[in-house]
């Protein structure tokens, strides 16, 4: 890997206690961090690549912490629906027709849109996960991909195939890339997958990516199949004694609340994707109160219909203040927190990503405050949050390897990605 020097920025590490820095500066070297903090007044040294950040400020690549990538292909094809009809009636139907073509361009195009928006990391759950992977190996980001498991007629099997693929991703592809096995929910796996799963994580170390108490009628639906709420029949089930990303977590109870606390279970909060879905209010507040491990996904394009970790982060400082009347619930620093440091350890990498710090993988964007909409700067952090867009992100990259630059891709042809995935998009909802 090559050597960057990013110079002239406003400095945000997100590392504990940060203070915003400018002029600050970070240097590079075989994607790992090597310097972060004030500018030095040297500048002798040789780079691959030099960065002037013109006074953008320098933050930690967003991390999405759950999404269905390959769903851009269905953006805009079933709005105002809700979830059940929304699944039954339109996508499962729609789904059940993609090939491993269609999820490859898709899964291209997201990685197009969330590059140009500051994202580097992505934890997806979707069909034909090698295609998946495959783009996120060809777009250059930091993916956690896992095939989505959902109630089938020969579960063993089923499973068998997922970790098979887990651990041949392990032993193939770039280290950036970390599988996961992903059962879709309690509601649509067997309690027999389930522990399949949860034995299977223990046994090869992986994380597990799953739905949880989206909606009220999916938790009323497994506790008439088991009796049991749905926090403590997976942990029952075992499957809480892994490292684990549950997104949604919207109708949990006080002792839920308290399971998912105490085993250090990841939150993703998809606020955007609830309120279109109309699903309810998680409850980020109390949460985040408890010292819940909080993150930040955008769900899939089929029901956000954008792929926009920086809106994610507006949304979810603003809409618990809307529905409770109190204006200091999630402060601005929080909601960018959820983005980087609370979405890298819901997915298990707070060691590797989530702060600018030496010793950690270069993985950083670059935002311009120079637009009419940015004006005056008075807090670089409530700027971020509230009036920033992603057409204000300059720079994206991964490992120290810039994907994204002043409207460029320089490794990959957009305007190809976005013609195969229109014609993917076509076939699939046309072929009815």
């Amino acid at each position: 890997m090559a050597s960057v020097r990013v110079y002239n920025a406003t400095l945000m590490t997100m590392a504990p206690g940060f203070e915003p820095v400018s002029p600050g500066e970070l240097v590079a070297g075989d994607g790992t961090i090597e310097y972060v903090g004030p500018q030095r007044g040297n500048h002798s040294g040789t780079w691959d690549t030099e960065i002037d950040a013109a006074d953008g400020v320098l933050i930690p690549g967003l991390v999405n912490a759950h999404t269905h990538l390959a769903m851009t292909l269905l953006r805009g094809y079933a709005d105002d629906m809700p979830l059940h009809e929304w699944l039954t009636t339109k996508i499962w139907p729609t789904e059940a027709r993609l090939t491993e073509d269609d999820v490859y361009w898709g899964a291209m195009l997201g990685i197009l849109e969330m590059l140009r928006g500051g994202t580097t990391c992505f934890s997806d759950m979707y069909h034909f996960f090698n295609a998946g992977t495959r783009a996120a190996i060809d777009g250059g980001m930091r993916a956690l991909p896992s095939g989505v498991l959902l109630q089938l007629a020969e579960e063993a099997s089923s499973v068998q195939m997922a970790v098979e693929f887990a651990l041949q991703v392990r032993q193939d592809a770039p280290s950036r890339i970390v599988p996961m096995l992903g059962p879709h929910a309690p509601y649509s796996c067997t309690d027999g997958m389930l522990e399949e799963v949860a034995q299977a994580a223990r046994e090869h170390n992986l994380g597990i990516h799953i739905h949880l108490s989206e909606t009220f009628d999916e938790v009323e639906q497994v506790i008439a199949a088991s009796g049991l709420r749905p926090v403590h029949y997976l942990d029952e089930l075992g499957v809480l004694e892994n490292t684990v990303a549950a997104a949604h977590c919207i109708y949990v109870d006080d002792a839920e609340l308290e399971v998912l606390i105490e085993k250090q279970v990841g939150i993703v909060h998809c606020p955007t994707s609830a309120m279109k879905l109309g699903s309810g209010y998680a409850r980020i507040p109390e949460m985040l109160a408890g010292g819940a491990r909080l993150g930040l996904g955008t769900d899939g394009c089929a029901s956000n219909n954008r792929l926009d970790m920086l809106q994610e982060a507006r949304m979810a400082a603003l809409m618990h203040k809307g529905y409770t009347g109190d204006p200091a619930l999630i402060k601005a620093e929080e909601a960018l927190h959820m983005a980087t440091v609370g979405s890298a350890e819901t997915l298990g990498l707070g060691e590797q990503i989530g702060t600018l710090e030496v010793g950690k993988r270069a993985d950083f964007t670059i935002i311009s405050l120079d637009a009419a909409h940015n004006q005056p700067l008075h807090n670089v952090c409530s700027q971020l949050i509230y009036a920033v867009e992603a057409a204000d992100v300059v720079c994206t990259a991964v490992d120290g390897v810039v994907l994204y630059h002043n409207g460029e891709y320089p490794h990959l042809d957009a305007e190809h990605i976005i013609a195969r995935a229109n014609e993917c998009a076509r076939r699939l909802v046309n072929s009815q």
